[in-house]
């Protein structure tokens, strides 16, 4: 259990920081991505009430969690500030208020935030894998429930040979899925390979 948690925040959790980042930075805040194909055409720096409220993409996407509003207005969403003013804010739109306390796609994100925003598929995925035979969020949700929840929960007796080695196998999907580098992908791979035969 032990070796599974380094290997998890240790390896896997900064690069998949890196991918959410690079993915939120150029793809969907600078391109301005999830903005297309809405009802009326905007820009995410320039949302207002009336324009989320008018489309079904964007309205069930998480208003609360950026500008101060919950505290500032509570559930009256009418007085919200939806101004999505870069990738950070961007990335808390698609969490549970409870995962959305990150300051930057740093450590303050944790593997549960890493995994919910992978995983996210309602209404529609944010990332696409290159392999159309891989899912990211399909992979995310099985590293979320089956490696991180288990580590996270931990009950001793389940952490058998057999689980371990599942745990890494789903953890190196996740990152196959991703459509890295060769060079980051390869190395990444190595690492987990590393604590899965050395760690213990």
């Amino acid at each position: 259990m032990l070796v599974v948690g380094i290997a998890l925040n240790k390896v896997a959790a900064p690069v998949l920081r890196d991918f959410i980042k690079q993915e939120m930075d150029t793809d969907h805040y600078t391109n301005n991505t999830y903005c297309h194909g809405v009802t009326t055409p905007c820009a995410l720096n320039t949302l207002n009430y009336h324009l989320v409220n008018a489309d079904p993409k964007l309205r069930r996407l998480t208003f609360k969690n950026i500008n101060n509003n919950l505290n500032n207005h509570g559930n009256h969403k009418n007085l919200y500030n939806y101004n999505v003013n870069n990738s950070v804010d961007l990335a808390k739109l698609f969490l549970p208020d409870y995962l959305a306390e990150f300051a930057g796609f740093d450590e303050s994100l944790d593997m549960s935030a890493i995994l919910r925003l992978l995983g996210f598929k309602n209404p529609a995925p944010i990332f696409h894998s290159p392999d159309p035979l891989i899912s990211i969020q399909l992979s995310a949700d099985d590293v979320r429930e089956n490696v991180r929840n288990k580590w996270g929960h931990c009950n001793v007796t389940d952490w058998t040979e057999l689980l371990f080695n599942d745990c890494f196998s789903k953890l190196k999907t996740l990152v196959r899925s991703l459509g890295l580098t060769g060079s980051m992908e390869k190395t990444t791979l190595d690492g987990l390979t590393d604590w899965e035969t050395k760690g213990n």
